[in-house]
């Protein structure tokens, strides 16, 4: 090896963002599924979904609109995917064919040079699951000019089979050593890159060696302390080489989905170990987050029917549907993130179907209890109103203060206890009881209080910090 500059490498000046990935797709995979029976390996399904299909999806999500695929093992059958993915997907991933893909991957990553050109580009593997604030952590950093950034890992405990890792030396935020067989190593290679097209020619040394393997050329690049170490602890990789790794993968995922910041009490208790497994099942599906949401929204309206009824059998029934629809309404979050299919008009959805659904419920028990009374009771109908505007100003008291305010309103005490996984549970509690109205009025009154302390937070604290005139 080469001694290593210690002084700083110039960088690159910035660009505008790389808009371009290479996804390495080329290998048999032999040890992951059967090369005659079971499908390539970057049609393998992990929750549904083949790994090569996550790998564009989220290079979408980070922004990058030009996806380029290496293949070679079974090309014609990967190449078929990309068209069909094309047709129902939007994204159109292009393709290059490794003659060589069998000499190994630093040989498959040499073929993308010719569509590469002089354009930074992100490198992943197809098998490496990489979560999309992974991607763009890499991508937030910088290459050395004539070099490239690597992701790395420096928490071994999640590693499912380390020893068949690639290890990482490192030294000053530098990466001075990578192999499999490295005695003392400080981290893990993640398997993503952010290149320049300083890469190829570190390929082609190592060729002349005839060393074909991708750590091979970083190696050369890392001699020369040109390979900077992106710190990636803490985000979701895995690498997925067999089938009980595949499997390990798939249980991480579906762990992962349960782990939802600002949950309220409810979701976070009882609905998430309920909807991740309904989200699992339908991973594999043509299922798709709206229609998770339009069907949480048909629920929560058919639930209000029974409860409009005023007969306690349909009120329970009522109640078992509207808790029902709570928790299909973290089920369609849950999938669009399993998925890569989370997208603004769908969060946009999801928001309106759960307004008109709240107030459908709030009107129905108020219509329930007017009729018991033979409606002549005017305070029957403040109450529902003043429990349908509470449950409406609950959604908007936050998202105005985010707009106001700059950052999200915090997942304090307040904000859990509007959430709509507590008020819809409390009203299906009290449809069981057979006090539904009685219930959704409580909560109502519970959701303005949240809406007044929050308020009161953003009142000072906009007192505080003075915004600019719309004049």
């Amino acid at each position: 090896m080469a001694d290593r500059t210690e002084a700083s490498t110039p960088r690159a000046p910035p660009d505008a963002g790389t808009r371009l990935a290479v996804i390495l797709a080329a290998g048999a995979g032999s040890r992951l599924t059967d090369a005659s029976e079971g499908p390539p390996k970057p049609l393998v399904p992990v929750l549904g979904m083949p790994v090569l299909e996550r790998a564009v999806r989220v290079c979408g999500e980070v922004g990058i609109d030009r996806v380029i695929v290496v293949v070679g093992h079974r090309d014609t059958e990967v190449r078929a995917w990309i068209d069909e993915f094309a047709r129902r997907s939007g994204q159109r991933p292009e393709f290059v064919v490794a003659e060589n893909w069998d000499l190994g991957n630093g040989a498959s990553a040499l073929t993308a040079c010719s569509v590469v050109g002089d354009s930074p580009f992100l490198l992943m593997m197809c098998d490496h699951l990489a979560s999309v604030s992974l991607l763009s952590r890499v991508l937030e950093c910088n290459p050395p000019e004539g070099g490239i950034c690597m992701a790395v890992d420096r928490d071994e405990l999640p590693l499912f089979d380390w020893e068949d890792a690639t290890k990482v030396r490192l030294h000053d935020g530098r990466v001075i050593g990578v192999g499999k067989t490295l005695v003392e190593w400080d981290a893990i290679d993640a398997g993503v890159f952010h290149c320049t097209p300083a890469l190829f020619a570190a390929l082609r040394e190592s060729h002349v060696v005839a060393q074909h393997s991708l750590s091979t050329a970083i190696d050369i690049l890392a001699s020369a302390n040109l390979v900077e170490a992106v710190d990636i602890t803490g985000d979701f990789w895995f690498d997925v080489d067999t089938e009980a790794g595949r499997r390990e993968a798939e249980r991480l995922m579906r762990r992962s989905l349960g782990k939802v910041a600002d949950d309220g009490y409810v979701a976070a208790n009882l609905n998430r170990p309920l909807s991740t497994r309904l989200t699992a099942r339908l991973a594999g599906t043509a299922v798709r987050p709206d229609h998770v949401t339009i069907a949480a929204f048909l629920l929560a309206l058919a639930a209000a029917g029974l409860f409009a009824t005023g007969t306690y059998g349909l009120a329970v029934l009522g109640a078992l549907l509207l808790q029902g629809s709570s928790i299909l309404d973290g089920v369609d979050g849950e999938l669009a993130r399993l998925k890569h299919l989370a997208t603004p008009g769908g969060a946009w959805l999801d928001t309106i179907m759960d307004r008109y659904a709240d107030v459908a419920v709030a009107l129905a028990v108020t219509v329930a209890a007017a009729q018991a009374t033979e409606g002549s009771d005017t305070l029957l109908w403040i109450g529902g109103v003043a429990a349908a505007t509470g449950f409406i100003l609950a959604s908007y008291v936050t998202k105005e203060f985010e707009l106001r305010h700059g950052r999200p309103y915090p997942n304090d005490f307040l904000a859990k206890l509007k959430k709509r996984d507590l008020r819809l549970f409390t009203i299906s509690i009290g449809g069981v009881l057979g006090s539904p109205y009685l219930a959704a009025v409580g909560v109502g009154v519970v959701s303005h209080l949240c809406i007044l302390g929050i308020l009161s937070r953003g009142w000072k604290e906009g007192k505080q910090t003075p915004s600019r005139s719309r004049l």
